[in-house]
């Protein structure tokens, strides 16, 4: 039987060579990397490098006291495709480029307008340091400009286009938040189209009160403020809303409803040859937040009535225009698809065709609450 002595030294002849085999991970001081804010896209004016990347870099400072006001370096560089863009560009710094920071990605509208969206998409989700969760937006007159505009009051601390999307800032109903992996599944499924903020550059400051709907092989189609602020209330992006209300002959403004709940559903209800209709149903609760006129709580009904004249009236004008042009961001090809065996559904051109003249039933379910409260 060996003794004691003979197995510890046994053990020691097994276990140190192991040791040497093990390898420790590698690590890099925090002041070896600067992080990246915002990735700018655009298309470029040369021709054998379209692509045109802007990366808006935080500048390190130790204590926000020592530095109120936002700093930021700016990095741009064009390339025959983004990934020789992006290795140029980490030539331009002494540290390392992190990715995992940038919340915001903006893309310039005459990329978009020359259908190079899925180009992008796909190099952004092939780089494992971009989140998923990063916001994507369209920018005019160009990403580069968005990017590097600081407006009045920014901090140091938080960029004041994040306040814009993050829901805890502003609470617009006009600003469509779109997520990159929710434009990832808008871009690849069929039955639903992508939808982008129009971030607008002004003299001080940000305007973002439209939004770009893109479909395959079509120029983007460009959604007005009444009609971008109703897509959010039908895909329940938005929390509240504001209606203005017009007298029952349609002449003067009669008050403007503060809607604080609602809820809608939409359904295809699919009919012979192909004909289809398109149900929306929608319950607004609220109640009257201004008026030019003295209001009763005994004409509550009647004010409910042309509340949900007006709100009929406007979604009937928003869907009459999207099928016409044959855009579809709501989702109601993913609806049909959904409720109808494979073996039955229409191609896509038939689909298509029906979308353009399919029927649209609209069901409002208003309830004001009260005229406000006056004292």
């Amino acid at each position: 039987m060996p003794s004691k002595k003979s197995k510890t030294k046994l053990f020691i002849l097994v276990i140190v060579p192991l040791i040497t085999l093990l390898t420790g991970c590698e690590f890099m001081d925090i002041d070896k990397d600067v992080f990246v804010s915002m990735i700018g896209i655009d298309k470029s004016d040369e021709e054998d490098k379209p692509y045109k990347i802007t990366l808006k870099l935080y500048v390190p400072t130790s204590s926000f006291k020592q530095s109120p006001e936002p700093q930021y370096t700016y990095i741009t560089k064009s390339g025959e495709t983004l990934s020789e863009a992006i290795r140029i560009l980490e030539t331009y710094s002494d540290k390392e480029l992190e990715f995992g920071h940038a919340k915001l990605i903006v893309i310039g509208e005459d990329l978009l307008k020359e259908h190079k969206a899925s180009e992008v998409m796909d190099f952004l989700l092939r780089r494992p340091d971009i989140q998923m969760i990063s916001w994507i937006a369209a920018g005019r007159p160009s990403a580069e400009e968005i990017i590097k505009m600081v407006p009045q009051g920014e901090n140091a601390a938080y960029p004041a286009l994040f306040n814009y999307f993050d829901d805890i800032g502003n609470e617009s109903q006009y600003i469509v938040t779109t997520y990159l992996f929710d434009f990832r599944r808008r871009m690849v499924e069929e039955g639903i189209d992508p939808i982008l903020p129009i971030i607008e550059k002004n003299t001080s400051h940000f305007k973002i009160n439209k939004s770009l709907v893109l479909v395959d092989k079509k120029e983007p189609h460009e959604l007005p403020t009444l009609y971008t602020g109703i897509f959010n209330i039908l895909s329940m992006n938005i929390q509240v809303a504001d209606l203005i209300i017009k007298e029952e002959d349609g002449e003067g403004e009669a008050f403007i409803a503060k809607i604080d709940s609602m809820n809608s559903k939409h359904k295809v209800i699919v009919k012979n040859n192909n004909n289809i209709a398109l149900e929306i149903e929608v319950r607004l609760t609220g109640y009257i937040a201004e008026s030019k006129h003295p209001l009763k709580m005994k004409n509550l009904s009647y004010y409910n009535k042309l509340l949900e004249k007006v709100a009929k009236e406007k979604l009937t004008e928003f869907f009459s225009e999207m099928t016409s042009v044959g855009i579809d961001p709501i989702g109601f090809g993913i609806d049909y698809k959904s409720r109808t065996l494979h073996n039955k559904r229409m191609s896509s051109e038939e689909w298509k065709e029906a979308y353009k003249n399919a029927e649209i039933k609209i069901i409002i379910h208003p309830k004001l609450k009260s005229t406000g409260a006056i004292q």
